[in-house]
């Protein structure tokens, strides 16, 4: 065995497979279950499912070949394969359809987090960060007793932890030898597939590929040959140096002769390579820099169009979540609070998020949360405009079994609890009420949870973001708003500026086009351009999403011209040039007409729809009732401004 098997070896001896005592404990002393309940197992919808799979899209593909690769081995064995994110909700699924009756628990969409429904392989895994085997009645729920399962941990280029390939079955006579195979195949497959997710995010760079007993060693190199990217076995080998690696150069770890300094460029090159501080010898292969796959510009300006009379386009690509940057946009006193935010997200500081209607508050509560240190853990949104005021102390805090009439028989452990671990984002909190407030402020200084009808009080470790549109500051001084409780969450402010006022009008119109996939590709015409920049956007973001949307549907031949765009405000764009809707003189003043208006022509257009029109502006029906009460428009007749 050489040095590196040896490490490798080593390493699995200590770092195999998770004892399930941890996890036992944990269902017993922080879930508190009882063993002979029947566990209610939640599923997602399709539609959630596809959205929770947009940040693995790129590596969809690689996942799917994976899973029919462990499938496809095992069959006639009665295994099925799935893959699952960090939240233990399984996105992908591949099974034999003569057995899937016995297996209709493992359905894309089901979520198998630990704190939900015990010890099993998919959450179990997600908590230990090892591989993990349960078998039959190592289940804590014996409701589960019939199924025995091997996950894996699958990791990203960064060696982080993304999601857990599992693989399972119900048949009960499956032999000890088949599980092992299964087991085994299970964690070689969970690692070739981390390893070509590391491939894939370096199609540029050289790869030195190591291989030991069962494990290869990446690290990916540029052209300058120092280390710009490095596999979890690379760190677990490299060990007290793995500080190092990134940016180090190859030759800071290894003896570089000019023979393997000039080896590193080309393909299937075998070198030896001495390891400097250990005197250790490994065996090497070169992997030689792939071509690296095209990318369309997020915008670019495309030839004229075919059809006479269109004016040039821009044309838009696919695209992915915003980042925190993307947020906020590119003032620089915005660019320097990026910066501290990337600092500091997740780090338990709490984030107030001020700004209009549609600024974009909760998608920056999401870049937040998935660029933060807690990206891992769940993110869990609470809305305290959209739920009746009876209900937001049991949604919020939960409530033990038979707290009140129509409670759930098992009760409920509420959002804060939920967010254990995580990030808890407390959409529209100017609205809270006042005996609440109380209630919150007490759990962001304990870290303690009170259920409803509970005598027990529950621990949270959570980082609150909250947001909204009101005045604090007036709502403190007014007494509508606790003064403690806002200093409490004020630990970072971030006010957002209205779309009206940002440079990156055009970006931030691309970005929501390519995120929705509802629709044939488009390209916006230089009309349309200028409208998108010169528009009040009352809305905002969201006003400016929907406007796209409805415009993508009605446009014709793939492009948007401004008359698709359905705005009152601007004149045929035959006509030239497009003009500024007139400002009320104060700008709070002009958003309340901004926002009665935008009510008001929804409600007309979708003949006095509430439900429908609270879907089209984003927004809760107990929400959309508010803001009608408050600007005094009735839902059956609507008033006129």
């Amino acid at each position: 065995m050489d040095s590196l098997g040896r490490v490798v070896a080593q390493s699995t001896a200590v770092g195999g497979l998770a004892s399930l005592d941890n996890s036992w404990q944990r269902c017993q002393e922080r879930y508190h279950f009882d063993p002979n309940a029947n566990p209610r197992l939640s599923s997602l919808s399709d539609r959630e499912v596809v959205e929770l799979c947009e940040p693995f899209d790129p590596n969809l593909e690689t996942i799917k070949n994976e899973l029919e690769f462990v499938q496809s081995t095992l069959r006639g064995s009665n295994f099925c394969a799935s893959f699952s994110n960090m939240a233990g909700i399984i996105l992908r699924y591949r099974g034999d359809p003569q057995n899937d009756e016995d297996l209709k628990l493992e359905r894309p969409g089901t979520i198998w987090a630990e704190g939900a429904v015990g010890t099993n392989g998919v959450g179990t895994c997600i908590i230990e960060r090892r591989p993990v085997m349960v078998l039959g009645r190592q289940h804590y729920f014996r409701a589960y007793a019939s199924v025995s399962c091997v996950a894996a941990p699958v990791m990203s280029a960064d060696a982080e932890m993304i999601g857990v390939l599992n693989v399972a079955t119900g048949d009960p006579r499956i032999t000890s030898d088949t599980f092992a195979l299964a087991a085994g195949l299970t964690m070689n497959t969970a690692e070739r597939l981390s390893n070509q997710l590391f491939l894939d995010h370096f199609p540029g760079s050289s790869i030195l590929k190591i291989r030991g007993d069962g494990s290869t060693v990446l690290l990916a190199l540029d052209e300058e040959q120092r280390i710009v990217g490095a596999n979890r076995q690379a760190r677990n080998v490299f060990g007290s140096i793995a500080e190092r690696l990134n940016r180090a150069t190859l030759w800071e770890l290894f003896q570089g002769t000019p023979e393997a300094r000039d080896s590193i460029t080309r393909d299937g090159r075998q070198l030896g390579l001495r390891r400097l501080d250990t005197e250790a010898l490994y065996e090497a292969e070169i992997i030689a820099p792939r071509p690296v796959p095209a990318r369309r510009a997020i915008a670019k300006v495309a030839q004229p169009a075919a059809r006479p009379g269109v004016e040039p386009a821009i044309e838009i690509a696919p695209s992915q979540g915003p980042t925190i940057e993307q947020c906020l946009g590119s003032h620089p006193r915005l660019t320097v609070l990026s910066r501290l935010l990337r600092r500091i997200s997740g780090s338990g500081l709490p984030i107030l998020l001020l700004g209009e209607t549609g600024v974009g508050k909760d998608t920056l509560a999401g870049a937040l949360h998935r660029e933060g240190d807690r990206c891992d853990k769940p993110l869990v949104a609470f809305n305290c405009a959209a739920i009746p005021e009876s209900l937001i102390d049991s949604e919020l805090f939960g409530y033990g079994a038979g707290a009140f009439t129509g409670a759930k028989r098992e009760g409920n452990v509420g959002r804060l609890k939920q967010a254990d671990g995580g990030t808890l984002f407390l959409d529209e909190i100017g609205d809270m009420p006042l005996s609440l407030q109380t209630r919150l402020l007490r759990v962001l200084e304990t870290g303690e949870v009170s259920p409803l009808g509970s005598a027990k009080t529950q621990t949270v470790d959570i980082n609150i973001i909250a947001a909204t549109n009101n005045d604090l500051s007036t709502a403190v001084a007014e007494g509508r708003f606790r003064r403690d409780l806002y200093y409490r969450l004020a630990g970072v402010v971030v006010d957002m500026q209205p779309l009206r006022e940002r440079k990156d009008i055009l970006d931030i119109a691309l970005r929501l086009l390519a995120a929705d996939r509802s629709g044939p590709p488009v390209r916006l015409s230089d009309g349309v351009v200028a409208v998108l920049r010169t528009y009040a956007w009352p809305g905002n973001i969201r006003e400016m999403r929907y406007v796209l949307q409805r415009a993508r549907r009605v446009c014709e031949n793939g492009v948007i011209e401004v008359e698709d765009l359905l705005l009152a405000d601007f004149a045929s764009p035959r006509t030239g040039a497009a003009e500024m809707p007139a400002q009320a003189p104060h700008p709070r003043q002009a958003l309340q007409d901004a926002e009665r208006r935008m009510i008001v022509s929804t409600l007309e257009r979708l003949d006095s729809d509430v439900s429908r029109t609270a879907d089209a502006l984003d927004m809760s029906r107990a929400t959309l009732y508010r803001k009608m009460r408050a600007h005094g428009i009735v839902a059956q007749k609507v008033v006129r401004g």
